[in-house]
């Protein structure tokens, strides 16, 4: 599950000996993006209510994450077996698993460091998350009546993708409200929002990594002045095509075609919106605490987006007729931990 972007081209055949230039496929990138970017966000597991003063939480959570595994975006841009040109086994689900330091602070305010690994995708990913208790613990008068509420924000970021960057910013509110049992447990649902943002850029991409440029056009130099005329470079034609005379840097050529050199792109930056829902309960006895959380989209992908071209992508209005639409998406996270 590992992404491979040079798959993510518009015309497969490219590439080929006397073939068209290879062009990045965007619309599959964005699309791609989108879903591993769901995978990626804060899925925190918690209550609105804070650790107090002396709070300190060391946890361990699992999360599940639903994906199109039938998408071309799929099957192409993640790498499969070994030496294949396409995913031909592509997984139902991404799964995460994480560990994560929470400590309070006093007066609502609590932070968190996370480290996450997603085994299929050999990827780390690492957080920050602060939180605010704006109402916490009422028990007397009018406000006893009033659920725990808070407003928090997280980041994160994955490592081991190569040429991609792929990061998300979070941005939540929670309601939640703890029943204590007189068995000595204490019980409490939440309901929350999140507002995600999803950043991904890549470098430059090679669509024809098996396939050596230099090796390929029989390299003997620059176009620059003096390099023509070496012994060396004698015979030597510009990879650019530029005509006799024009010295523009380009690679020169003693056999064979520089057309490889053409077959590099970049996909360009996405940002990438989504409306999430998350429903979630905790069961905590002394120090164990137990907590499980289904995090939903509120509407559709390409419904949450405020750039058109992106907007687009998810629909795919420029995808042909393989082409899917973006679904909605839900994460499953269950936590174990400890707070004191």
């Amino acid at each position: 599950m590992d992404p491979v972007l040079s798959r993510l081209v518009l015309d497969p055949s490219c590439g080929a000996s006397g073939g068209v230039a290879c062009v990045p496929d965007r619309a599959k990138f964005v699309q791609l993006m989108n879903q591993l970017g769901f995978a990626l966000a804060p899925n925190t597991s918690r209550e609105a209510r804070s650790n107090g003063l002396l709070g300190f939480d060391v946890s361990l959570l699992a999360s599940f994450t639903s994906i199109d595994s039938d998408a071309d975006y799929w099957r192409l841009g993640t790498r499969g077996d070994p030496g294949s040109d396409a995913n031909a086994d592509v997984d139902g689900y991404l799964q995460s698993y994480a560990l994560e330091v929470r400590k309070g602070f006093g007066f609502g305010i609590e932070a968190a460091a996370s480290a996450a690994l997603l085994p299929a995708a050999s990827l780390l990913v690492w957080g920050a998350d602060v939180r605010i208790a704006l109402l916490e613990g009422m028990t007397e008068g009018v406000f006893r009546y009033l659920p725990d509420a808070s407003v928090g924000a997280g980041l994160r970021r994955a490592t081991g993708l190569g040429e991609l960057g792929l990061g998300t910013l979070a941005l939540d509110a929670r309601l939640s409200r703890a029943w204590a049992s007189p068995a000595g447990f204490v019980l409490t649902p939440w309901l929350g929002y999140q507002w995600l943002r999803i950043d991904a850029d890549a470098s430059l991409v090679d669509f024809t990594p098996g396939v050596g440029a230099l090796a390929e056009c029989g390299y003997v130099g620059s176009n620059v002045p003096g390099t023509p005329g070496s012994p060396e470079a004698a015979g030597g034609v510009p990879a650019s095509g530029a005509p006799a005379g024009t010295f523009d840097g380009a690679p020169l050529c003693a056999s064979g075609s520089g057309a490889d050199f053409a077959n590099s792109g970049a996909f360009g930056e996405a940002v990438i919106h989504r409306h999430r829902a998350a429903l979630g309960l905790s069961y905590r006895r002394e120090l164990l605490r137990l907590g499980a959380e289904v995090v939903t989209d509120l509407v559709a992908p390409d419904a949450a987006q405020s750039n058109a071209e992106i907007a687009g992508a998810l629909r795919c209005e420029t995808g042909g007729a393989s082409c899917r639409p973006s679904p909605r998406q839900w994460t499953l996270s269950v936590a174990l931990g400890a707070s004191f």
